[in-house]
């Protein structure tokens, strides 16, 4: 479960909403140093659970969008789970410069929040809601709403979620987390790019010529 006063709320349905969740995640990362930190995405869940699946799902998609196996740990090919959340994120932790991890996962919520994501500032205590004690994790949260939270049986309700659910928003979180990233980077890179000298610009068909 996120931590954090405030929170982005978008739901999938609403118009614009992969633009209102990237330029969200977009001023979040800003905020967190995004512009000349690491930024590593840890995609949590598993595939064996339908509803669990979301982050390891949003991993997937991020790898095919470009992001390298630094930036991205949980995959459907090798998804970050309960059992080893720790061993594969300690090291992480201790780099440096110290990455920014945004962490991913499924959550369970209300009906009316059901398809919608949340992005907040703080860590991820996953698995709070199915009874595992699990260490926090992150600087930013991405939580996804893929069901309706039924207490005892939170377990059983993830596991009979339905795909649909999952994959939209999969897809809606990994174009998010690419655009927000990309467009960061690139106005870094412009920035550091070194001012053209005074004449000596050139119309591109000089090397042609």
């Amino acid at each position: 479960m996120p931590t954090s006063r405030s929170a982005l709320k978008v739901h999938s349905d609403q118009a614009g909403a992969l633009a209102t969740l990237s330029m969200g995640l977009e001023a979040e990362l800003r905020a967190l140093g995004a512009d000349r930190r690491p930024v590593v995405f840890a995609c949590i869940g598993t595939d064996r659970s339908t509803g669990d699946a979301l982050g390891p799902l949003v991993g997937q998609r991020l790898r095919r969008l470009g992001h390298t196996e630094d930036e991205v740990v949980g995959t459907l090919e090798d998804p970050l789970h309960a059992l080893n959340l720790a061993e594969r994120l300690r090291p992480r932790m201790r780099e440096r410069p110290r990455p920014l991890i945004v962490a991913v996962d499924a959550a369970l919520g209300t009906l009316p929040s059901v398809g919608s994501v949340r992005v907040r500032r703080g860590g991820l205590r996953t698995g709070e809601g199915v009874g595992k004690d699990l260490p926090q994790i992150g600087e930013l949260a991405v939580a996804g709403t893929v069901n309706v939270r039924a207490g005892l049986m939170d377990a059983q309700v993830l596991q009979c979620t339905r795909l649909f659910m999952v994959q939209t928003l999969s897809e809606l979180i990994a174009s998010a987390c690419w655009w927000s990233l990309r467009t960061i980077r690139r106005e870094a890179a412009a920035a550091a790019e070194p001012e053209p000298r005074a004449g000596g610009a050139t119309t591109g068909f000089e090397a042609v010529a």
